[in-house]
């Protein structure tokens, strides 16, 4: 198997120590993330476009076996998102198998939620049937795919802290479809950086991270590869939590009061379709700490419908009746999504699963600390 790992980028994902000249050229970049910032790592461009080089600091975590590639990087998305999930829950709500997991089914486990119920029974034993055990509500989920090898797209998902599950061929020239994670990319060496799933042969080769790298043209080459059930080529999606920004101002000691804002974004980047999935009968709900009291109205607020891409505000007037300091304001915000998933057939079996309708709980949440 080729593989090329480039040892400082490697290093500089991990967060680790960097050579002194790398480090210089480097600043590091929070991503605020509706759950959880991740910390990311970015060398400053020209022109002011794109970054000339950037990573994005995702967990690893291994495939369970030769087909879960596809569980493999869910499970690492949604551990850089928020709590992590476990790839025997996944393969369930995936409706994994002997095929390995289709594409539609990969968007579909983004958006799992605790309005559902998981249709597959690879592992009878742990079939969730509300949500996942680690998280109630599901994630905005969105695929693409297209006859064009989108790099710049991909670059500039990358750029914004966004990983980008891929399907593409094993090696560049070949070799039967597999999911990785694009988490980085530098001009300066045509490079993109993933992290693969699979790790078995790669361990050795990579100091156990599962970080591989491709250059461009090898990427092109390998990413042009169609999917059973898709149109296109160069499929790639993203998960995501809703983007949350809290705002407050006001009088905040014992007897005052402030007025709260929340600023609710459904995010759908560019290149992705922002005509799928209408989040309906979105709300945005605020958890106030002890001491604190709404001055009027209702804890939970009416969104409405919010289309993917769309941003929304909310408004509260909170007394503080004792202490602030050192306390916090949460706020959730969360829509209602439905999608739908075809029939996923087993390898060489008359098995298989049939096709089904769904409706689930998306959102995100954010806290403000006083």
């Amino acid at each position: 198997m080729r593989q090329i790992i480039h040892i400082a980028m490697t290093a500089l994902l991990l967060l680790s120590l960097l050579g002194a000249a790398y480090a210089a050229a480097f600043a590091t970049d929070q991503i605020a993330g509706s759950e959880a910032g991740r910390e990311t790592e970015s060398v400053a461009g020209g022109g002011g476009g794109l970054p000339s080089a950037h990573m994005i600091a995702v967990p690893w975590h291994q495939q369970m076996n030769g087909l879960f590639c596809g569980e493999g990087v869910l499970e690492s998305v949604y551990d850089y998102w928020g709590p992590d999930i476990d790839q025997k829950q996944i393969a369930d709500v995936a409706r994994s198998s002997s095929a390995g997991t289709w594409t539609a089914d990969m968007v579909r486990a983004g958006h799992f939620s605790n309005k559902s119920a998981a249709y597959g029974r690879f592992f009878p034993g742990a079939i969730p049937m509300a949500g996942y055990s680690e998280r109630a509500i599901g994630y905005a989920s969105f695929s693409h795919s297209s006859d064009e090898f989108w790099l710049e797209e991909l670059k500039g998902l990358i750029s914004k802290g966004i990983p980008v599950i891929l399907l593409m061929t094993f090696e560049p020239d070949g070799g039967g479809g597999h999911y990785r994670t694009a988490i980085g990319y530098d001009d300066s060496l045509s490079m993109v950086y993933f992290s693969d799933p699979w790790g078995r042969d790669l361990k050795h080769q990579t100091n156990w991270t599962g970080i591989t790298s491709w250059t461009y043209d090898e990427l092109e080459s390998g990413w042009n590869y169609t999917a059973a059930g898709e149109d296109h080529p160069y499929w790639g999606m993203i998960m995501m939590p809703w983007q949350i920004d809290l705002e407050i101002s006001g009088r905040l000691r014992p007897g005052g009061g402030a007025a709260v804002s929340a600023e609710v974004t459904y995010p759908c980047p560019q290149p992705f379709n922002s005509s799928q999935f209408p989040a309906r009968e979105a709300r945005a709900v605020i958890t106030l700490a002890e001491g604190m009291r709404l001055v009027s109205g209702s804890n939970t607020l009416t969104l409405g419908e919010m289309g993917a891409g769309s941003s929304k505000r909310a408004s509260w007037r909170v007394a503080f009746d004792g202490p602030v300091t050192g306390k916090e304001i949460r706020v959730n915000a969360y829509g209602n999504v439905s999608g739908q998933v075809p029939e996923a057939r087993w390898t060489g079996e008359q098995k298989f699963y049939p096709p089904y309708n769904y409706s689930d709980y998306i959102g995100g949440e954010a806290a403000l600390a006083l």
